[in-house]
């Protein structure tokens, strides 16, 4: 018996983690069904973790196209936190983000560690 998709059973927190189940993305208006892995919804719905080590040319400015229009969570510079400065002059302990330049509030030295928590999406 086939039902709606409105209609299955709610999948539990085992089978949502197994990675050997599908899970099944439709549209309401066209009723037009696909499946989807865990590493694809991972991938649209998930956190990303982007790293970087400074070659010491960046100066204050660290180019990401790759991360043109997300959202940044979390920038970890060695090992400390930095906060998203209010305005567009970043102190030491702050950075600026317009969509494609992470601009910090000191000069990148090299081989130092910049980690980046960001929206895959």
């Amino acid at each position: 018996m086939s039902k709606k998709i409105n209609q299955l059973d709610a999948a539990t927190i085992e089978e949502v983690l197994d990675d050997n189940n599908l899970f099944v993305i439709a549209n309401p208006t066209t009723g037009l069904a696909k499946k989807a892995t865990r590493d694809q919804m991972k991938t649209a719905f998930g956190i990303v973790k982007t790293q970087h080590i400074a070659v010491g040319s960046e100066g204050d400015t660290l180019t990401l196209s790759a991360l043109a229009d997300r959202e940044i969570l979390l920038v970890v510079r060695e090992s400390a936190f930095i906060h998203e400065s209010p305005d567009s002059s970043p102190d030491s302990s702050e950075y600026t983000w317009d969509d494609t330049d992470l601009v910090f509030g000191a000069v990148l030295g090299a081989g130092e560690r910049i980690t980046i928590l960001h929206q895959a999406y």
